[in-house]
């Protein structure tokens, strides 16, 4: 499951022919800002029986195979490889990291990042990159985790959550447009996506004015 992949392109990036690379930085930082109501134990629709928490180093292994895997399913994310632990950790580690956990066995079912979807003075504007693991797809966990989403963006300090791609195949389009995301654009031809070929991408966005902070935050 993907909401959205964060315009986060690294220094190097250009295009060919170009002597100077065209691209932005977004500065890797973590919030100083504590949730106090996370870990959060809930029931997902589908009656399974989470936890929702922050990242740990230990959870690197798990997370990281998780977004492999589906980064070499190649139809949600943009990336065509992520085939080692720095790039997972140059991509997916750079700001705030939330996993969700299996209640009795700490297994890693999800997890989704929050960071800057751009830089300086539009860096209140967020992005969200969640993901499933491929057995506990259908099980509630993408809307568990999407819905908790909003609420610790919002605490984080951001003011709006842009999503760059979600492709229309996608089945999260369903639990955004459920969420209230406003579609503001869509991208012809966005993808070229493995096994469907050239399929377009709507763009999401939420104002996240409208969720109040959590009090003491």
């Amino acid at each position: 499951m993907i909401a959205g992949n964060t315009t986060n392109i690294p220094n190097d990036c250009g295009y060919p022919g170009l002597d100077n690379p065209m691209a932005y930085h977004i500065k890797s930082e973590k919030s100083s800002i504590t949730l106090p109501y996370l870990p959060k134990k809930e029931t997902t629709k589908k009656g399974l029986l989470v936890i929702l928490d922050n990242y740990k180093e230990s959870d690197e292994e798990e997370t990281f195979q998780i977004l492999k895997y589906i980064v070499e399913e190649g139809n949600s994310y943009p990336q065509d490889e992520m085939s080692t632990i720095e790039d997972f950790r140059a991509y997916y580690l750079t700001h705030e990291v939330y996993v969700c956990r299996d209640a009795n066995t700490s297994e890693v079912y999800g997890a989704f990042y929050v960071k800057p979807n751009f830089p300086g003075r539009c860096s209140h504007i967020c992005n969200g990159g969640f993901i499933v693991k491929k057995h506990a797809r259908g099980k509630g966990i993408g809307y568990f985790m999407a819905s908790n989403y909003l609420q610790i963006a919002s605490d984080l300090g951001y003011t709006a959550s842009f999503f760059n791609l979600v492709f229309v195949n996608n089945y999260s389009v369903k639990l955004w447009r459920s969420l209230g995301f406003q579609e503001i654009g869509l991208i012809p031809k966005a993808g070229n996506l493995k096994g469907i070929g050239f399929t377009d991408a709507i763009q999401f966005y939420f104002d996240l004015t409208t969720i109040p902070k959590t009090k003491g935050i």
